[in-house]
C-alpha cells in the first residue's frame, strides 16, 4: 500500500483494473504502473529515505524559463500543432491518437469517440497552466513583485533543447539521465496537480533574500529545485495513524482503552482506509463504539464553519514531524525498532519492538508507529473558531451566535481595522490532573498575515501599519506554541509564591491571607490577594525588594528566580549561584512540547536520543551572555543589589513616593534589569502553552497534587497489534511520557493566589472584559474561575497611526534617532485563568486557558485599541467566551 497526498500508484492501478479495456491493456497498464522502472527513469534514494527523480526535476526547471513578466497583451494559447512544431522530437509520440474501435471493432455504433491526441491534452494544459500563473500573482498579497504568464515560445524552446541534453548530477555518480517526452508531460501534470497547489512551494523573485536573486538570471522569475519535489519513498509500507480524542477509559473491567472519536488523514490518502480498522484504533471488544472519524487535515484560512478540519490544530504536522522516523515505516527510528537485532548497542537498554505490520487484502503491510494525541476534537474546534472569529471571521462569529456587550448587534470588531477585534490570537488549554493539552488555536487577521507571507499587504490593509513586511514562513505556524512574548503581569503567581515562601515573613503573609479568605469579602486593597486582583505592579515590587525591611539585604528577587523553576519555567537554563557565564544555553527557557520534558532531561543508555520538538515555554530572571542581545540565555547570577538604588527607584529621586508608577523611572545599573523583570518585561518569555502550564502547576497545588505531569501533546505510541497500549512502551519506554514531577508549589499559597486571581473579573483587571462576555451580575457571581491579565510594554499606545508614519517611516525621520514609540514591540495583551468544567462544582480545578492576542487599531482614531494595563482586554473575552461555552453558560452554537 501508499500513502500519498494525492491518489496513489495502486489506487490508481485499482482503477484502471475496472475500467472497459481489454484485459491484455490492464495487464500492460498494471505491469508498467507497479514494476521497478529502468535506472534512468528511476527514483533514487538520498540519506534522508527520500526519493527524488532526477528527469522529473529536470523537465520542470524548463519551465523556469517561460515563466514571465506578463505582457499587457497575453500570449494566445498554443495549438496542438504548435505544440508538436514547437517540440517536434516529441511528435510522433504526442500525435497519435487511440480510438477503441482499434482494439474494440464489434462495439460498432456504441464506440466512444477517439481520445483527444496527447499533444491536444497538452496544449489545454498549457492554457490551464497560464490561467493558474494569472490567479497566481493577481490575488492579494501574491508571492510575487508582479503578475506572471507562461510564454509557450521560450518553453518550446527549452524543452527541445533538453530533450537532447544528459543530465549528471553530484548525487547519483556514474548515472547518466535523459529527459524524455514523457518526463515534459509529467511535469506539465505536476504542476496543475489540486489547483496548481506546487506553485505555493517554489521559490518566487517577490519573496526571496538578496543572496538568492544574485544567482538568477536578471529576467528569471521563480526556481525549482530538487529538495522542493522530493518524496518518500512510495514502496515503503503506510504510515502510522495520528488519532485525537483517547482520553476515557472503557468500562470493561480490565484496562482496555476506549477507542478514539477521530484521526487525521487526507482526503485521498489509504489512511482513510487504514486508521478506521479496529486493530489500528484499538476499539474495545469488550465496549464496541462507532469507529473513529476521518479529519481531512489542518483547518485553511476559509473553512466552512460546519468544517471538520476545525478540530485540527494548525501547524499539527510541524508538530509531528520529529516521530515522522517512528511514524513511518521507511525511517530510520522505525527500522532500528522493528529490524535490529535485540543486542544491538544501539537499543536502549536492548529493547525491540519487532515487526510492526498488519494484514491489508490478503497481503502483509509495514505500518509505522501510531501517535494517540491529547487534543480534545470539539474544544479544540470551538478555542480554534473563537480565535478565528476575533481575527475577522464575522461568519464564524454568526455561527457560534458570539457578541460583545460594546458591539452590540453589530459584527464584532466592526469598529477597527479590518473589521477584526484582534490582529493574532493564540489560545492553550490543558488538563490540570494530567497536564494532557487539549488545545493548541491560533489564528491571524488577513493583514496581519500578509506581513509575513508575501511582498505586500492588498488593498484592504492600512498602509500606515507600522511593521516591515518580511516573508518569513515560520511566523505563520501555530502562535499557540511557536510565538513567545513579554509575559508581563502573568508573572505575579509565580512572585506571589516566591513572597509566601519567603523564611522571614512568608509564613506571616500566608496566614493574614488565610485568615482574610474565611471572611469572604472583597479583598482589602493592601492584601496581597487585593494586589493580585488588582494587578498592582508598584506594589508587587516593593514586595520582592524587601520595602519591610528598608530593601537592604534583599533576596527575594532570586526567591522569585527559584520559583519561576518550581513552576516548570528556566529550564535548560544555567542553575548556580556563581557568575560563570559559561553554561549559558541557546534553549534556555524551552520544554519539548511533545512528550513534555525538559530540555536537559537525561536520556536512557543507548545512542539515540528520544524525538522532541523544543518550543518556548517560559523564562524569567534570564539575561544573555555577557550582556550582549541575540546571545544564549542564563539566568541572573545571585547579587547584592545596592540599597540606595533599590530606595531611589521605589521612592523617586527625592526620596517620596509620588505615585504608584515610580517604579518605572528607575535607572541604575544592575537594579533596572532586575526590575524590568520584575514587571515580567525586559528578557523575560513565555507562550502560550507556557503561560498556560505555569498555571496548571499552581491549580494542581490548589488541588492537593503532589505531583505534576509537564503539558504534552502525545499520549502515547503505539504498534499495530490487538494488544494494549503498553505494547510499544514496554518495548521503548523513552519514547513514552516524561515521567511526574514533584509539586513544590504550597497547598496553602496556591489557595491564596488562586483566590486572589479569583476576584480579576469581579472587581479587577478582567472585570470589563467579563463584562463584554457576561452580565455585571453574572461576573459578580462566578466563583469557578480564577484569572490574571498582563500587558507587555508597548511605547505606541496613545500614539495615532498617521503620527506613527510620520515618526517612523521613511524619509527625513529616517535621518534622526527615532522615537521609542518606533520600536519593533507588539502591542499584546495576555489572560491566563484556572476553571472548573463543572462550574456548580466547588471542587477541583480541572482546566486552565492561556490566551495571547495582538491588539488592533481604532478605524476612525488610528489609536490602539485597549492601551494601557487596565484597558479592554481581548484575551480575557476569548477565554470567557470559549469558556463560557464550554461550561454550557452561553447560549447558542458549540461544536
Amino acid at each position: 500500500m501508499v500513502e500519498r497526498h494525492d491518489t496513489s500508484l495502486l489506487d490508481f492501478a485499482i482503477a484502471a483494473s475496472i475500467a472497459v479495456v481489454p484485459v491484455m491493456l490492464v495487464i500492460v497498464l498494471l505491469v508498467a504502473v507497479i514494476r521497478p522502472a529502468d535506472p534512468g527513469a528511476a527514483s533514487w534514494r538520498s540519506p534522508a529515505d527520500r526519493y527524488v527523480s532526477v528527469r522529473h526535476v529536470a523537465a520542470l526547471k524548463t519551465f523556469e524559463q517561460a515563466i514571465v513578466q506578463r505582457p499587457a497583451t497575453a500570449h494566445t494559447a498554443p495549438t496542438a500543432v504548435e505544440v508538436v512544431d514547437g517540440i517536434p522530437q516529441c511528435r510522433r509520440e504526442w500525435s497519435a491518437t487511440w480510438s477503441p474501435a482499434q482494439w474494440l471493432p464489434g462495439l460498432g455504433a456504441h464506440t466512444p469517440a477517439p481520445a483527444p491526441s496527447p499533444a491536444e491534452h497538452i496544449a489545454a494544459q498549457l492554457a490551464e497552466f497560464d490561467a493558474a500563473l494569472l490567479h497566481f500573482s493577481s490575488r492579494p498579497n501574491a508571492r510575487v513583485s508582479h503578475m506572471v504568464g507562461f510564454d509557450a515560445t521560450r518553453w518550446f524552446a527549452a524543452a527541445d533543447k533538453s530533450l537532447g541534453a544528459v543530465t549528471e548530477t553530484s548525487e547519483y555518480p556514474g548515472q547518466r539521465f535523459q529527459i524524455r517526452c514523457v518526463d515534459l508531460a509529467t511535469a506539465l501534470d505536476a504542476l496543475l496537480r489540486a489547483d496548481a497547489r506546487m506553485l505555493e512551494g517554489l521559490a518566487w523573485r517577490g519573496t526571496e533574500g538578496s543572496a538568492t536573486l544574485a544567482r538568477w538570471r536578471p529576467e528569471q522569475e521563480m526556481e525549482i529545485t530538487a529538495r522542493q519535489v522530493m518524496r518518500r519513498n512510495p514502496w515503503s509500507g503506510m504510515a502510522g495513524c495520528i488519532y485525537l480524542g483517547r482520553h476515557e477509559e472503557a468500562d470493561d473491567g480490565v484496562g482496555n482503552v476506549a477507542a478514539p472519536t477521530h484521526f487525521v488523514a487526507g482526503a485521498r490518502s489509504a489512511q482513510r482506509r487504514l486508521c478506521g480498522m479496529p486493530t489500528m484504533s484499538r476499539a474495545s471488544q469488550a465496549a464496541p463504539t462507532s469507529p473513529p472519524s476521518a479529519l481531512i487535515g489542518e483547518p485553511g484560512l476559509a473553512d466552512p464553519v460546519d468544517d471538520t478540519r476545525w478540530m485540527v490544530p494548525p501547524s499539527l504536522y510541524a508538530m509531528l514531524q520529529p516521530l515522522d522516523p517512528l511514524r513511518r515505516p521507511s525511517g530510520s527510528l522505525y527500522h532500528l525498532y522493528t529490524d535490529a537485532d535485540p543486542a544491538s548497542p544501539d537499543l536502549p537498554g536492548g529493547r525491540r519492538h519487532g515487526p510492526n505490520h498488519i494484514m491489508l487484502d490478503g497481503a502483509t503491510v509495514d505500518v509505522g508507529f501510531s501517535v494517540d494525541l491529547t487534543i480534545a476534537p470539539s474544544l479544540q474546534a470551538l478555542a480554534q473558531k473563537t480565535a478565528a472569529c476575533y481575527t475577522g471571521r464575522h461568519d464564524v462569529c454568526r455561527a457560534l451566535e458570539m457578541r460583545r456587550t460594546e458591539d452590540k448587534d453589530r459584527p464584532i470588531g466592526q469598529p477597527l481595522l479590518e473589521g477584526a477585534m484582534v490582529r493574532m490570537a493564540a489560545v492553550a488549554i490543558i488538563d490540570v490532573a494530567s497536564g494532557r493539552i487539549e488545545a493548541l488555536a491560533g489564528a491571524m487577521s488577513p493583514c496581519a498575515r500578509q506581513e509575513v507571507d508575501g511582498p505586500g499587504r492588498d488593498a484592504n490593509c492600512d498602509k500606515r501599519l507600522p511593521y516591515p513586511v518580511q516573508y518569513r514562513p515560520d511566523a505563520l505556524l501555530n502562535p499557540a506554541v511557536f510565538h513567545d512574548a513579554m509575559p508581563a503581569s502573568t508573572i505575579k503567581p509565580i512572585m506571589a509564591a516566591a513572597f509566601m515562601s519567603d523564611p522571614e515573613v512568608g509564613a506571616r503573609w500566608l496566614s493574614d491571607e488565610r485568615a482574610a479568605m474565611k471572611r469572604a469579602a472583597v479583598p482589602a486593597r493592601d492584601s496581597l490577594r487585593g494586589q493580585l486582583m488588582r494587578s498592582d505592579s508598584g506594589r508587587f515590587l516593593d514586595r520582592m525588594f524587601c520595602i519591610d525591611k528598608g530593601f537592604a539585604n534583599c533576596h527575594r528577587p532570586w526567591d522569585v528566580q527559584m520559583a519561576a523553576t518550581a513552576f516548570g519555567w528556566n529550564a535548560g537554563c544555567m542553575d548556580n549561584r556563581v557568575d560563570t557565564r559559561a553554561d549559558a544555553r541557546a534553549d534556555c527557557g524551552k520544554q519539548d512540547l511533545l512528550f513534555g520534558r525538559a530540555v536537559d532531561a537525561s536520556t536512557e543508555s543507548g545512542s539515540i536520543r528520544p524525538p522532541s520538538l523544543t518550543v518556548a515555554y517560559g523564562r524569567l530572571m534570564s539575561e544573555p551572555l555577557a550582556g550582549k542581545l541575540g546571545a544564549a540565555m542564563h539566568l541572573i547570577p545571585l547579587a547584592a543589589l545596592d540599597p540606595a538604588i533599590v530606595r531611589r527607584c521605589a521612592s523617586g529621586a527625592d526620596g517620596r513616593r509620588l505615585s504608584d508608577d515610580d517604579w518605572e523611572k528607575c535607572r541604575g545599573g544592575a537594579v533596572v534589569d532586575v526590575v524590568a523583570e520584575g514587571w515580567g518585561q525586559g528578557h523575560a518569555r513565555a507562550s502560550a502553552l507556557g503561560i498556560a502550564g505555569m498555571m496548571a502547576t499552581l491549580a494542581a497545588a490548589a488541588n492537593g497534587q503532589t505531583e505534576v505531569h509537564r503539558p504534552h501533546l502525545v499520549e502515547s505510541l503505539r504498534g499495530a497489534s490487538g494488544a494494549k497500549v503498553a505494547t510499544l512502551e514496554s518495548a521503548a519506554a523513552h519514547w513514552a511520557l516524561a515521567a511526574a514531577q514533584p509539586n513544590r508549589l504550597s497547598h496553602d499559597a496556591a489557595e491564596v493566589i488562586l483566590s486572589g486571581l479569583s476576584y480579576s473579573h469581579r472587581a479587577g483587571t478582567a472585570r470589563t472584559a467579563c463584562e463584554q462576555v457576561f452580565d455585571a451580575r453574572r461576573c459578580g457571581d462566578i466563583d469557578w474561575l480564577a484569572g490574571k491579565t498582563g500587558t507587555p510594554s508597548f511605547p505606541s499606545d496613545g500614539v495615532p497611526l498617521d503620527t506613527l508614519q510620520r515618526l517612523c517611516g521613511q524619509g527625513d525621520a529616517a535621518s534622526h534617532a527615532k522615537p521609542s514609540a518606533c520600536s519593533s514591540l507588539r502591542p499584546y495583551k495576555w489572560y491566563v485563568a484556572a476553571y472548573r468544567a463543572d462550574h456548580a462544582s466547588s471542587g477541583p480545578w480541572t482546566q486552565v486557558i492561556a490566551v495571547l492576542t495582538e491588539r488592533n487599531w481604532v478605524q476612525r482614531s488610528g489609536l490602539v485599541h485597549g492601551a494601557g494595563d487596565h484597558g479592554p482586554n481581548p484575551s480575557a473575552e476569548i477565554a470567557m467566551q470559549i469558556v463560557g461555552r464550554q461550561v454550557g453558560l452561553i447560549a447558542g452554537h458549540t461544536p
